[in-house]
């Protein structure tokens, strides 16, 4: 195990109650989005040193939280919890700057002739694509938090409308918090792309890292934790063909393809090799290791048997 929940010597960020009363709450073991359920434990402790096992699938090498949310727990989380713990200390506007901050239009600068109409899927205030505007695309919404979506709406950008399907949907920072990724992905394609549209997806890819770096991703809000391979597997299998991505976290594909499945496993056995790879090579024994080990080591006594007491004696 990479990260143990009982050991201290981990740089942990801002410690916090990530779920008060987590304890009324209850959680399921389910499968991988490739449909296995074998794994290997890569943690039990969240960025923040709260409980949380986190496993590793060692047919497609995505990490998952499991057991996790059920349903209901997911939805009383986001709708009690989320935006209390997360996003208390930000203002709609100071999301919306720190979202323009990081905005994707200039990653669409040479494709801007393909698409006229654009959706923010689980985008807050609307500020990774408030840019589209100054484009003269038709930017909406889709955001669950009243207050956000209000300011994006106060600024130009439309609310999602179920009878419109999308040139480009932008799916940002959203799938790594899904319950059932392939299944929701897959609606959200049926119901708000067009065929053969544009569809970005950006999410941490924790490959990007050494193996003793991802504790900075775990945290409680994340069941899903992609590496580059095992996400473009998962999205080949619901017909999607990536043509572009920025090397880090976006990635944007074509929509209406037809699934290869050899493409398929080809991804997700890339992607197992190399996170085995990744977890063996930080367990491996080091000198500095060893040495660490040698000085906190004290010696026992030969007999560690427990001591003998009255009641139990012949």
């Amino acid at each position: 195990m990479l990260f143990d929940i009982n050991n201290t010597n981990y740089k942990f960020r801002e410690e916090f109650n990530e779920f008060p009363d987590i304890e009324k709450h209850t959680f399921e073991f389910t499968k991988c989005i490739c449909g296995s359920s074998e794994s290997i434990v890569v943690s039990t402790v969240s960025r923040h040193r709260n409980f949380l096992p986190i496993v590793a699938c060692t047919r497609c090498g995505t990490l998952r939280a499991n057991p996790y949310f059920t349903r209901e727990t997911a939805a009383y989380y986001y709708g009690q919890v989320y935006g209390d713990v997360k996003r208390n200390d930000k203002t709609p506007a100071q999301l919306f700057n720190d979202q323009n901050d990081r905005t994707i239009v200039p990653f669409f600068k040479d494709l801007m002739p393909e698409f006229d109409s654009v959706l923010d899927f689980g985008g807050g205030a609307g500020g990774r694509t408030a840019g589209f505007l100054a484009e003269g695309k038709v930017v909406s919404l889709h955001e669950v938090e009243g207050n956000y979506s209000q300011f994006a709406y106060d600024n130009g950008i439309l609310p999602y409308d179920k009878a419109i399907k999308y040139d480009l949907v932008v799916v940002s920072h959203v799938i790594e918090h899904m319950i059932d990724p392939f299944a929701e992905m897959k609606t959200i394609i049926q119901d708000c792309c067009e065929p053969d549209g544009l569809l970005y997806v950006a999410t941490p890819i924790i490959d990007r890292q050494r193996a003793r770096q991802w504790l900075q991703h775990f945290h409680i809000a994340h069941k899903y934790y992609f590496t580059h391979d095992s996400f473009i597997g998962l999205m080949a299998g619901l017909g999607c063909e990536l043509i572009k991505h920025n090397n880090n976290d976006g990635f944007l594909f074509k929509v209406g393809r037809k699934i290869d499945q050899n493409l398929i496993e080809k991804h997700f056995n890339d992607s197992s090799r190399k996170v085995q790879e990744a977890v063996e090579k930080e367990l491996r024994p080091t000198k500095s290791k060893i040495m660490q080990l040698l000085r906190f080591w004290r010696p026992q006594p030969h007999n560690q048997a427990a001591p003998r007491t009255p009641e139990l004696s012949p």
